[in-house]
């Protein structure tokens, strides 16, 4: 499950022995797929080109079970932002539309916690959760103040974004959340760019121009279709849309790379790169299967080379962070009893993993 990791992982990379690094500063750039699963070379996808992906996966640890805490899109992303499961921070379902559904006022998340910390807190993209007291970040470009096909899946205005972020840095540490709009489907509501948006920014006649994105078109008979899809020819060419929608994604991943090493930050900032959910198919997102629950994981550290290009199957527990952090205000109740009483780690610690 989810739980604390994301929270506990981020502050801990970004302070030593207890205490804020005032120089040189540890950053964090976290990468969000939306709805994105294990179709990339890295997860022994051969039909798919995800050539930023891989060598990233080259330069991280890659993990072979992640799981979200929830596999629907705001209640997943509440989790990540708060390190809590969607009972505790109020985020039964989804925030935007009619469905309307905000975490408590009282939550402590992410971005509350840095900023007091003194970290700079930025967001690109898909946001998707809320009261925006909730969730304030220093930068923000989001579908509350934009296009979310904008931010989340125009690949050039991203990396312009990320430029903005980075040239206006300061002393203080930052975490910079990009939150890919790819590759979710968009044919309920933008169905002129196709099942997947795939069309989107791609120079064709009413469909603009992405600049820096080069398409990467597939047949239906060169995907690999996943064990719990079935196998029809509408599946298919679902799949191929959806491949060509990660292939932006997966071009974004290298131009904002490109601008952390440009602008110096690469070798002080923790890259992590995973999901919100499953893949929108049937037994993925929504579902309780491992289909629609296990994420891709890659973390990369600067200051950890020596286990770059590994591959664990772990389950990772965070007794040791735990037990050196204690409880935040970000966790349970059940953590707070237990700080009060046993000198041990929480004893649901051991069944929280790295998602």
């Amino acid at each position: 499950m989810r739980s604390w990791a994301p929270v506990l992982l981020l502050l801990g990379a970004l302070r030593t022995g207890g205490a804020l690094v005032p120089a040189p500063a540890r950053n964090v750039l976290l990468f969000l797929a939306d709805d994105g699963g294990f179709e990339s070379g890295t997860y022994n996808n051969s039909a798919i080109r995800t050539p930023s992906l891989d060598a990233l996966a080259r330069r991280s640890v890659v993990f072979q079970n992640a799981f979200t805490s929830v596999s629907s899109c705001s209640p997943s992303r509440a989790s990540i932002l708060t390190g809590l499961p969607q009972h505790q921070n109020g985020m039964y379902g989804l925030h935007q539309d009619v469905h309307h559904f905000n975490s408590f006022d009282s939550v402590q998340s992410l971005p509350r916690l840095l900023s007091r910390a003194r970290v700079r807190t930025g967001i690109i993209g898909k946001k998707h959760v809320g009261p925006e007291a909730v969730y304030p970040f220093d930068f923000a470009y989001t579908e509350e103040n934009s296009s979310v096909l904008q931010v989340g899946r125009n690949i050039t205005r991203i990396k312009a974004l990320v430029r903005q972020f980075l040239q206006s840095q300061d002393e203080r540490p930052f975490f910079l959340y990009v939150a890919f709009h790819d590759p979710h489907r968009c044919g309920h509501s933008q169905p002129q760019y196709g099942a997947f948006c795939e069309k989107f920014g791609n120079g064709e006649s009413g469909m603009g121009w992405i600049p820096d994105w080069k398409p990467q078109l597939y047949r239906p008979e060169q995907v690999q279709v996943p064990h719990f899809v079935p196998d029809t020819p509408a599946a298919r060419a679902d799949l191929a849309a959806q491949y060509t929608t990660i292939g932006r994604m997966d071009q974004g991943i290298g131009l904002v790379l490109e601008e952390l090493q440009r602008a110096g930050f690469h070798n002080s900032t923790l890259v992590i790169y995973t999901s919100d959910n499953g893949i929108p198919f049937p037994s993925g997102r929504t579902n309780l299967y491992r289909s629609g629950t296990a994420e891709p994981l890659l973390i990369s550290s600067p200051e950890h080379t020596e286990r770059w290009g590994q591959v664990s199957q772990a389950f990772a527990t965070l007794l040791a962070s735990l037990a050196r952090s204690g409880c935040s205000s970000l966790e349970s109740l059940s953590c707070q009893r237990w700080s009060r009483s046993s000198p041990g780690p929480p004893p649901s610690a051991a069944r929280a993993t790295t998602r």
